[in-house]
């Protein structure tokens, strides 16, 4: 009940949302049960859209709130800081660490497309002279992970739409048949003898900009 009244609905028609659909056909409207498999899925998508909207309050709140309300202040410096490396290495790594680590792969894509890249080709032109910075171009991680067609969100999304008896392994086996052979990209099966004593049959290992990460398949 404490759930319906911060929601601030009906607690009887939010459960009937989430356990029956609605078909208009020939203008008449029919409700059908959802089964198991489907009530679950209304209620992921509930909590995506909760918590969605709930990120966007708070960052609104949070911008509003650092927002100049004195106008002489208008042009104070302010410095922003941009925490990028909250990267994720378990024992276990699921899709969950996946997310989060290729979005951290973005985010490095960013910073060295906005600060170092574009800064230093600024000097150049200018004439300005510099300790150039050596840098990783993260790119190449980036593509294996979101490429149309051969990115390993693509293979998935694939694998999870394809008829036939798709499983979390038959996603490993695509992904060796397309991906053997990049630099960024191991399984147990195309790993070297000493690699393979560090991996499990159920894993692939992905060559992060941070770091080493070897991601379970399984759910």
């Amino acid at each position: 009940m404490q759930l319906f009244g911060l929601l601030g609905v009906n607690g009887t028609v939010l459960t009937e949302a989430l356990t029956h659909k609605k078909i208009i056909a020939k203008g008449e409207e029919l409700v059908s049960p959802l089964n198991l498999e489907q009530a679950s899925s209304a209620r992921d998508a509930l909590s995506k859209a909760v918590y969605g909207r709930t990120f966007t309050w708070l960052v609104n709140k949070i911008n509003a709130s650092l927002a100049y309300k004195d106008e002489s202040l208008k042009n104070s410096s302010v410095i922003g800081l941009l925490d990028i490396y909250g990267f994720e290495v378990f024992q276990h790594n699921s899709f969950e660490q996946f997310c989060i680590n290729y979005c951290n792969e973005k985010l490095q894509q960013l910073f060295i497309e906005l600060t170092l890249k574009s800064e230093q080709e600024e000097y150049e032109a200018e004439g300005i002279t510099w300790e150039p910075v050596q840098y990783f171009n993260n790119k190449i991680i980036c593509d294996l992970v979101e490429e149309k067609f051969k990115g390993i969100i693509s293979i998935l999304d694939e694998e999870c739409l394809r008829p036939g008896d798709a499983s979390d392994f038959t996603f490993l086996e695509k992904l060796e048949n397309t991906l053997g052979g990049h630099p960024h990209f191991v399984t147990h099966k195309l790993a070297d003898g000493k690699t393979r004593k560090v991996m499990g049959r159920d894993e692939f290992r992905l060559l992060h900009y941070a770091g080493e990460v070897n991601y379970n398949v399984n759910g």
